[in-house]
């Protein structure tokens, strides 16, 4: 048909396309307004520092790697590698200062892993939740997922073996191309391998082999501490302490809630140039000889302290822990652990700390090796007390989810 010979047609047709493409905008536009204030994202600021030895870090797209001690800002697609004299800590949050911390991932020594992504919604009319992936090579991860602000937080570890879903608690994963292993300390994991799941409950533990699904959950190790994760109150399976000279003022212990986690603080702020002493005791008196791993976990957050290292004679930490014992020959012990921030100046005339360096304000998961082991000239035959206190002199720590087990 010729247009010229029908214009009114043509007119009409012309309309018609104008009034459904005004319909179609009309619908489209705020369809996708929407979508983009419900769906968008942007990335999570991630954060990357060494707690011992030098971290090999590949940037995306990177052939070439870079040394990391101290704490610095990563990107999405970034690979992390650790060797057997490395600890690091990569640390996610909402804001670029790091206040509002979303999940804390631990590095041990001879670990790989990569934030694959790493993801918070961009408007805050949207319902999704935090989420970060994460794929790890080999080697073993201590998380804390924690919720910073009204938001889900979703966290998924892929390793050679199984999906590893995490929301809020505290997990322990260990992964090589045989077998990957998650413990739930808090929380709750979701484990998936060759089509199944498995629901991983606190205190559980499952095991995944290559080509495998999941095993069934089992419990973990036997706790020999009560009201390690200080839900209730502290009295009177924790005896609290303080010791300062007299006429000085001691140190306070409060029982508080951190990061939506029970914890107790330990904080002295008076600049007062003495030493002193605070903490909680619990008597356990439990004979230990039957077993064959004895372990010491805790969470730990240094916020403050005034001496640098451990102090003067290396013993003055803002967490420290006291494991009293009796070994097989009846002789009664103690074994030490101290945890600092704030290192030695130049030329300080202090020992070197033989604590372990944590990074500061950030909650930071410390398990021992097997103290059977450790201990083995004197292995403990009976536990009598553990105490976990801030020794120095003005300091501020916190200290959550105790656990002294056994298997």
């Amino acid at each position: 048909m010729n247009w010229r010979q029908n214009p009114t047609r043509v007119a009409w047709l012309i309309l018609l396309i104008s009034f459904f493409s005004c319909v179609l905008l009309a619908i489209a536009v705020p369809v996708g307004v929407r979508a983009v204030l419900l769906h968008s994202s942007r990335s999570k600021f991630a954060f990357l520092q060494a707690s011992q030895g030098t971290a090999q870090l590949w940037a995306p797209n990177s052939a070439d790697a870079s040394a990391v001690v101290d704490r610095r800002p990563i990107l999405e697609g970034s690979r992390i590698v650790t060797d057997n004299a490395t600890k690091a800590v990569l640390t996610l949050s909402i804001d670029e200062a790091g206040q509002f911390v979303l999940a804390t991932v631990q590095l041990s020594p001879n670990t790989t892993v990569q934030l694959d992504q790493a993801r918070s919604p961009r408007f805050n009319v949207s319902q999704d939740p935090h989420q970060a992936e994460f794929g790890l090579g080999r080697g073993r991860l201590f998380l804390t997922v924690q919720e910073a602000d009204q938001r889900d937080v979703q966290i998924r570890l892929v390793t050679p073996n199984a999906a590893v879903d995490l929301k809020p608690g505290v997990f322990d994963v260990t992964a090589d191309e045989t077998e990957t292993r998650v413990r739930v300390r808090s929380g709750t994991a979701r484990v998936e391998s060759e089509g199944r799941v498995a629901e991983v409950n606190a205190g559980e533990r499952v095991n995944v082999l290559a080509g495998r699904p999941p095993e069934f959950p089992v419990s973990d190790t036997v706790n020999l501490i009560v009201n390690g994760s200080f839900v209730q109150k502290l009295a009177p399976l924790w005896e609290e302490f303080a010791e300062v000279k007299p006429g000085q003022q001691p140190g306070i212990v409060e029982l508080i809630q951190d990061d939506r986690r029970s914890a107790v603080r330990f904080s002295r702020r008076t600049e007062e140039d003495v030493p002193n002493r605070v903490g909680l005791i619990q008597a356990v008196n439990r004979d230990v000889e039957k077993y064959d791993d004895l372990v010491l976990r805790f969470d730990l957050k240094v916020l403050y302290q005034s001496v640098p290292g451990g102090g003067e004679k290396g013993t003055e930490y803002p967490v420290m822990a006291d494991l009293f014992y009796t070994d097989i020959y009846g002789k009664d012990l103690h074994w030490y652990v101290g945890f600092y921030n704030l290192e030695l100046p130049p030329g300080s005339p202090y020992p070197m700390p033989s604590g372990e360096r944590v990074p500061l304000g950030v909650w930071y998961t410390y398990e021992s090796p097997n103290l059977f082991e450790l201990l083995e000239e004197t292995r403990p035959a009976r536990i009598n007390s553990l105490t976990i206190y801030a020794n120095g002199h003005d300091y501020e720590g916190l200290v959550s989810d105790v656990a002294l087990t056994v298997q």
